[in-house]
């Protein structure tokens, strides 16, 4: 096998469509599940490069900045840069094939990094399902550390909602389609006091929009924002996601959090869905008890992992990558 072994790495492109199908079909056959990124559109295939053994796809990896801290943000938090690796499954045990693509992903990622604020560090972030051994021993050997674990839970669209008892009075329910700029920035401004060390951006706000059948669900009381869920479709699945679940600390354990959640769950079966996502760490045994309350299930653990982007991460010769 050695004499035939011949690896090249170059970006994604076009013609390397059908070969990036097969890949995942490959993977899925032989592992049953994978958290696999597609090239998307043209205008981010310079984050997606391809390894060959001569003319055959073999390997394929992708990096993309998955949030920003806004230059002016008052709280110690973290940009987000994200990667994703998968193997060929007759090449998975060729460690040299993952060191190809890593090593040229960190050196894009390091790039990406140096058009952020510079004011706050910068994590590199990979996740893969509890189950894909060999890419988190992979990660983990580059010197990645395990920051969170998620459960991905599914809700099946034909089941019944239970009615929630939700009443407050005086408290208003809308779906909000925030077309504005103050409008965009309230909902950040709310957001971000729930989670000050990974506060949202308002990239990252506006890359939700864009997806098919997106609302905001949100509870207003006096004009106040006190909880939010987002839901939209996933493009080109019959997969909803909801997103960005938060009630405001003076108005939590008053049943606004199932409401929305519910009604999220209600927008996204009008939409004709088989099924709705929703990720919630597995330590936060609360929302877990919540969410199965309301009849969603535990499909599949994700687990995350990150390092520290530094300066000198950048080999010395990065032209043309």
């Amino acid at each position: 096998m050695n004499a035939n072994i011949n690896f090249s790495l170059r970006r994604y492109e076009e013609q390397d469509w059908d070969s990036v199908v097969q890949l995942y079909k490959k993977l899925i056959k032989h592992h049953g599940d994978v958290i696999y990124w597609w090239p998307g559109p043209k205008s981010v295939w310079d984050n997606v490069y391809c390894v060959f053994n001569n003319d055959s796809l073999i390997a394929k990896g992708q990096v993309e900045v998955i949030n920003t801290v806004s230059e002016d943000y008052q709280e110690e938090a973290n940009h987000l840069i994200y990667l994703n690796i998968k193997v060929d499954p007759d090449w998975e045990n060729h460690n040299e094939v993952r060191d190809i693509l890593y090593e040229r992903l960190l050196q894009r990622a390091t790039l990406l990094k140096e058009k952020l604020p510079s004011q706050f560090s910068t994590k590199l972030c990979v996740g893969n399902y509890a189950t894909e051994v060999k890419e988190n021993t992979y990660f983990e050997s580059r010197g990645f550390t395990h920051f969170e674990s998620l459960y991905w839970m599914e809700f099946e669209t034909n089941k019944e909602i239970a009615p929630t008892k939700f009443t407050l009075s005086g408290a208003t329910i809308k779906h909000w389609k925030m077309d504005t700029d103050e409008e965009e920035i309230k909902y950040l401004q709310a957001e971000n006091k729930i989670w000050p060390a990974n506060p949202t951006s308002l990239g990252k706000l506006h890359g939700y929009k864009k997806q098919p059948n997106w609302t905001a669900i949100t509870a207003f009381y006096n004009d106040e924002i006190i909880g939010s869920v987002l839901a939209w479709q996933e493009t080109d699945t019959n997969i909803g996601t909801i997103e960005d679940i938060f009630v405001t600390p003076d108005w939590r354990k008053r049943g606004i959090a199932s409401h929305l959640i519910t009604e999220g769950i209600r927008h996204l079966q009008n939409c004709n869905l088989e099924r709705v996502q929703l990720l919630v760490e597995t330590r936060n045994e609360s929302a877990l008890k919540l969410y199965q309350s309301i009849g969603f299930e535990i499909r599949k653990e994700e687990k995350r992992l990150w390092i520290n982007i530094l300066k000198d991460s950048v080999a010395n010769d990065i032209s043309g990558i």
